[in-house]
């Protein structure tokens, strides 16, 4: 906690140092949270995860895995059919038994912070796009159909596609989905070969296969997958690629901002925001889901976006989220107080290279190790 001369020490410095310094304590908390989700992941009894955001993690780790070993079993079969492995090829072609999920559980592969914030982020992403009333894969915003309208073939080709690629982020039963063909290169080039590990152990253990021909087999599915994918099919690579166009276009306006937030299009709204104030999406995600709700109004006032706007953004968010009238209000004073200028100081970092965003917090502020 903070003393009495600290908060005089703090209420001496200039704005924008206060606002660095609370810029980089959100930075801190994004990043925190991710690490006490991965450690409570596959804890019953962990503080930091609902009961009802363990569930759909794990579904959709579950899942994921699941579609990953379908796809290395089936490339397993096609390779192994001359070979003489009929119970091998069996036991392959047999999807009764997960063979991955119960090998990967056992060891801290699946706490990897990049793939527990793609998964805290899915299922973030749905809770407030349902609070914000986008409930359905089937819903088309009223902005996505004005987008459609303009006569311009490449925005509407890349509002279909968006479009498209959230409709995969919804199971049968309309609740949260992620495609392996969904996740951030880094954490699906890691599942992918995590996967791999747990097949080979399996083919190893279980069938006796030689363990360079498993390593051979299972590279060679892994890297063919790996070809198949393209980091611009995932959802935020098609909102990204439509944020890119609209802001050529000059569309990417405070009306539009709130369109999107507001018809629960967060996918949009995220890169709208990002390419308006020259950060990545995910920075700009963890900036909207800050607990604070502080970094979400100051990157509105760095993109110089009008105070109702704005105020609009902040209550909507801030009510989805379930906070109290008086926290809202007083987001509201907070982004009438801050200047544009302290405002972009406040961002700059979010602006640079999330490897290097991540290597502050390890290092400490101001060059303290913690």
């Amino acid at each position: 906690m903070m003393g009495l001369e600290d908060e005089r020490q703090e209420m001496g410095r200039p704005a924008s140092a206060r606002w660095l310094t609370d810029a980089a304590r959100a930075l801190d908390s994004v990043e925190s949270r991710v690490g006490r989700a991965a450690g409570d992941l596959f804890r019953s009894d962990g503080p930091d995860l609902s009961d009802q955001h363990r569930a759909q993690i794990a579904q959709l780790m579950r899942a994921l895995i699941g579609a990953i070993e379908d796809d290395l079993r089936i490339r397993l079969i096609d390779s192994l059919a001359d070979e003489p492995h009929p119970e091998l090829l069996a036991a392959l072609g047999s999807a009764t038994m997960p063979i991955a999920q119960p090998l990967l559980e056992r060891t801290r592969l699946l706490r990897e912070a990049d793939l527990v914030a793609a998964m805290l982020r899915r299922v973030d992403e749905h809770r407030l796009a349902l609070m914000l009333g986008r409930d359905s894969p089937y819903h088309v915003a009223d902005l996505a159909q004005r987008l459609l309208d303009l006569g311009d073939a490449a925005i509407a080709e890349a509002t279909m596609a968006l479009l498209v690629a959230e409709s995969r982020r919804y199971d049968p039963f309309g609740d949260p989905a992620l495609a392996r063909t969904d996740l951030p290169p880094g954490p699906h080039r890691k599942l992918l070969w995590a996967v791999a590990a747990a097949l080979r152990h399996y083919l190893i253990r279980h069938h006796g296969l030689p363990d360079s021909q498993a390593d051979l087999l299972l590279a060679a599915a892994v890297r063919a997958l790996l070809a198949e994918h393209d980091d611009a099919d995932t959802l935020e690579g098609r909102a990204d690629a439509l944020a890119a166009l609209l802001d050529a276009a000059g569309l990417i306006d405070d009306a539009l901002l709130v369109d999107a937030l507001e018809e629960g299009w967060l996918a949009l709204f995220t890169a709208a925001v990002a390419r308006r104030a020259g950060i990545d999406s995910a920075g700009v995600w963890s900036m909207i889901t800050d607990p604070s709700g502080m970094m979400l109004g100051t990157v509105l006032r760095a993109i110089d976006c009008g105070r109702e706007a704005a105020v609009t953004m902040l209550w909507r968010i801030g009510s989805a989220e379930g906070a109290d009238e008086e926290a809202i209000v007083a987001r509201a004073d907070a982004f009438d107080a801050l200047g544009r200028r302290e405002a972009a100081e406040a961002v700059l970092i979010w602006r640079l290279d999330p490897n290097y965003r991540r290597a502050v917090i390890e290092i400490g502020e101001g060059g303290r190790r913690r």
